[in-house]
This record gives C-alpha cells, structure tokens and sequence, in this order.
C-alpha cells in the first residue's frame, strides 16, 4: 500500500488546526500524555514518532496494517506500508512546521533502534530494558488503533497526539543584553545550573562546550547531541584545528556521573583511534572519587597522546577563561552567551534556559542567594 502523503499531510494540518482550536478526546489524550511520560522516564522517544506514525497511517487509509511497516518483508500483504517514508515525508517536518514534538529530531526517526532491525512491529526485535515499558504501552495502542474499521476514529486519536505533543515543544527565549559576570560567579552559576537537573547530561556538555567556544572560537568547536548513535566526534566536545579544519585538536569527553579509570581509558583509546592527540574529561559530579593521575597518564604516553583530567568545575572554568583570547572578565561575560546558545542547540529545557538566565543576571555569586 502507496499511502498519499498530499493526503496524510492535509489531514495533519486539518487536525493541528483543530487540536489547537481545543478540539481533543480525552480519552486519547490522557493515553498520549501516558506513553509521553513512560518515554520521558526510560531511554527512547522514538516510540512517540511511531505511534504518531501510526495514527497518521490509519487516518489515511484505515486499510493499513500497522504491524507490517516494510512492505519488502510481507509481499503478500496488499495493506503493509512503509512507516519509514510517511514518518520522514510527513510527519517529520510537519512536526517541525507546525511546532510539535514527536520525540526525537533526526530527519528519519524510525532509523533508529529498534525500528531498523525489525521486519514487523511485532517481530519480537530486542529493546532496551529502559524502554520496555514505553514500547509495550505503545504497542498496546498500536493494536487498538490497528483495529479501527473506518478513518474517523483514528484521525480523533492523531487530533489528540498532536494537542499533547503541541505541549512538549520546546520554546526557547532570546538571551538580551550582554552580560558582565565575574569569573567566581560564573562558576557558581555552573554549578548551580548543573546540579539542579542533569537532563542526562545536556547541560553539563553545553557548559563546556560553551567555555570551549570562548577559548577557540564557536566556528571550531563542535559538539553533538545526546545519546545519538549516529554521532560521528571522538568525544562530546571537540575542537577543530585551526590550521586544517578537517582535523581535531582536542576531544573532551563531559561526564556528571563517577568515572572510572576504565572510562577515562576507553575515551582515551577512542581518541587514539580517531588521530586525536589532545584529550581531556571534564569530570563534575560530586561523587566523583580521585583517578590515579600518574598510572593514567603513564597509560597514555604509551599512546603517544596527552591526557588531562579536570575534576570539578572550578578547574575547568578557570582554565578556560584564562586560555581564552581575552582577559578573564570579558572571556567570563563571552561565556555566558556561548553557554546558552549550546543549551539550546543541545535541546536542553526550557527551564534550564531560563534558569540559566537567571542565575548569570545576578551580580552576585548565585549560592549567596
């Protein structure tokens, strides 16, 4: 089955209009307001794209089997369809068009596990153990949606997906002004930032890819997204060499959980692999017990490779202001700006957004508060 996707992109635009007008069963929302948090609490949010997918599918033609989403894997079922095509032909960047969030942000979310391996939703695929729960619920709907006989019914289900996804997109504020923060402060605020929600690690990571922009410059400094699987970096943040782009200089690898020895070796033995001679983790938890410095960094000469270690954030912080090109006040008021432009490009929350302009806004150190 050829779903029409001029067809399925009318009827998406036909129901955010309608979504937004208030227009939603709430049946079907408190059940996409359900599989949001289970994805919200475990390791994927890809399931969200899939069911939103489905919907879509069956809004269009309720002939489609919502199980066999490769055609190339069941020749004999007129009814299969690729949700692949009509996830990225339609859904991906109407989401982005109307403003709702379907989970993820890649260009082609069912490229991801486990929807790449399977040749049909119910084909017994391995998922994550921290997505089990997000994925079992999701099938669950999938199978009730499978069972509409008519559009009607599952283009009230896609009307309610997209009145509760509309609620999940972030939207970020401009940060105005230029700020003045003295280094202390600064690093207070980091700290701050930090501890109040990990988000996984995004804040963290936009932190030092933020000092990073202020010591090399935002052109050279690169820095992925969380968790992506596609991530083509030797470590969270990297910087460019300033004399041929096309080469690393330095790897740093952000971590707000305890490292061990063997974590700092498999990053330092990813770098080698990469032709990175310059590596650095940048270790922020509290928790964080003392690495043996001398054995780690004997380790890596037999590599050939430099190795720095940076536990807390104040090391970290001042290092980076002062190898900046600026003096450290400016480099400090430099910093601020390029921290939240990371925050945003590393989909960090809205929260952590305007906390962050918060805490840089106080001319004071931030815990005194």
């Amino acid at each position: 089955m050829k779903i029409d996707n001029s067809l399925a992109a009318s009827i998406v635009r036909e129901e955010a209009a309608r979504a937004a007008a208030g227009e939603a069963d709430p049946v079907w929302i408190g059940k996409v307001e359900r599989l949001s948090q289970l994805c919200a609490d475990g390791v994927s949010a890809t399931h969200i794209a899939f069911l939103g997918t489905a919907m879509l599918a069956k809004a269009a033609d309720r002939r489609a089997d919502l199980f066999a989403i490769k055609p190339t894997h069941a020749k004999d079922n007129p009814n299969a369809f690729s949700a692949r095509i009509l996830c990225h032909g339609v859904l991906v960047p109407l989401a982005a068009e109307l403003g709702f969030n379907i989970g993820v942000t890649g260009r082609e979310p069912l490229n991801n596990q486990p929807y790449f391996r399977m040749t049909r939703l119910d084909d017994g695929t391995p998922v994550h153990a921290g997505a089990r729960a997000a994925f079992n619920y999701m099938v669950e709907l999938v199978r009730e949606l499978d069972g509409l006989s008519s559009e009607a019914p599952a283009r009230d289900a896609l009307r309610a997906f997209i009145a509760v996804r509309l609620k999940y997109q972030p939207r970020y504020l401009d940060f105005g002004g230029e700020a003045a923060i003295a280094p202390d402060a600064l690093t207070s605020a980091i700290i701050r930032l930090v501890l109040d929600n990990s988000e996984g690690g995004r804040r963290a990571q936009a932190v030092v890819a933020g000092l990073m922009d202020a010591v090399a410059g935002p052109t050279r400094v690169e820095s992925g997204r969380i968790n992506d699987p596609s991530r083509k970096y030797p470590g969270d943040v990297c910087v460019r060499s300033a004399t041929n782009p096309d080469a690393w200089e330095k790897a740093l690898e952000v971590r707000d959980k305890p490292v061990t020895a063997a974590d700092v070796q498999i990053f330092g033995k990813k770098c080698v692999d990469l032709g990175v001679r310059e590596a650095a983790v940048v270790m922020v938890s509290e928790q964080q017990e003392r690495l043996d410095r001398k054995a780690l960094n004997e380790w890596a000469h037999g590599f050939g490779i430099g190795l720095t270690l940076f536990q807390g954030w104040p090391m970290f912080v001042d290092q980076a202001l002062f190898w900046s090109g600026e003096p450290k006040p400016v480099a400090a008021g430099q910093a601020v700006r390029f921290i939240h432009q990371r925050l945003v490009a590393v989909e960090a929350s809205p929260e952590a957004v305007a906390l962050w302009q918060k805490l840089v806004r106080v001319s004071h150190d931030p815990f005194d508060e």
